[in-house]
């Protein structure tokens, strides 16, 4: 068997986005994604293509390893092999090639989720990453009391502070740190909600009846509360769904205690690399024969 190993920044979009769809069959929740919902998924993900790779098996592009920096820290925003070329090691070549050159490009800690029940995990352990926390996707439908306080608009700076406070207490995963969401707020018509007891809620604009929720965060579980009820008097009988949730964050408690469903568990495991260099390999090409 005759591979490469490429810089994803080797394919144009249309490419990669079909890669991606390739990557992905047969998985446990479905992650198809058109051109324009590839492209804001990188945004999001502040996704390096020249750090990103991919593999090229006798020609055929067939695996992908999307991978996001800020800083120091990596995020492995998306990996898969496509199906007719799995279980044959393929993704054990990938992601240890991929870890090599984050090194080599002055990464030090590496981040990701996988669900729960997902083989993968113990790709990823052999690699070296380790299960940090417990991460869960919940929906829940949320009444609002009649004396409930009306929810606030909070402008750029007011909810960077409030996130910044929140995070403080409950760390957010990449998807939900501040430049996602800044850049959601500016990019894709994201609205921002709060409350006087300093919760926030970042609402993507997505149809009834299930609405999304980039984050959202509270201090303490009593503000996760007046939280929820602001979000039921803004959307009133509205489905909303939290992606990512911290097992035992005020959130979490709030929610669970609400009546929210758990629709998917997640683990988040991180790598800690040695940094070899910096930036010296991140637009290499790395052939590997096998």
């Amino acid at each position: 068997m005759n591979f490469d190993i490429v810089p994803a920044a080797h394919f144009g979009i249309d490419e990669l986005t079909t890669l991606w769809n390739r990557s992905y069959e047969d998985y446990f929740v479905p992650i198809a994604f058109d051109r324009a919902m590839f492209e804001r998924h990188v945004r999001r993900a502040e996704a390096d293509l020249a750090l990103s790779r991919v593999i090229v098996v006798d020609g055929d592009a067939c695996g992908l390893s999307l991978v996001g920096r800020r800083g120091p820290r990596a995020y492995l925003a998306g990996f898969g092999i496509a199906s007719a070329q799995r279980r044959r090691g393929l993704a054990k070549q990938l992601i240890e090639a991929q870890l090599r050159d984050l090194s080599a490009a002055g990464i030090a800690q590496v981040q990701l989720e996988v669900i729960e029940q997902n083989p993968a995990r113990q790709l990823y352990e052999q690699a070296g990453f380790v299960e940090v926390r417990t991460l869960e996707v919940l929906e829940g439908s949320f009444e609002s009391p009649a004396n409930a306080a009306n929810p606030t608009t909070p402008d750029t700076g007011t909810l960077a502070a409030v996130h910044a406070a929140c995070t403080a207490l409950s760390r957010p995963t990449w998807r939900r740190e501040w430049p996602t969401v800044q850049g959601a707020l500016a990019h894709d018509g994201a609205l921002a909600l709060g409350t006087a007891t300093g919760g926030y809620a970042v609402l993507l604009p997505t149809p009834l009846p299930l609405n999304t929720l980039l984050d959202a965060a509270a201090p303490d579980e009593a503000s996760a509360h007046a939280l929820l009820d602001a979000l039921a008097q803004a959307r009133p009988g509205a489905r909303w769904r939290l992606v990512d949730e911290p097992e035992g964050s005020p959130m979490h408690r709030a929610l669970t205690a609400r009546g929210a469903t758990l629709v998917i568990r997640q683990i988040e495991m991180t790598a800690t690399l040695q940094p070899t260099s910096s930036d010296s390999s991140s637009d290499s090409s790395r052939p590997v024969r096998s």
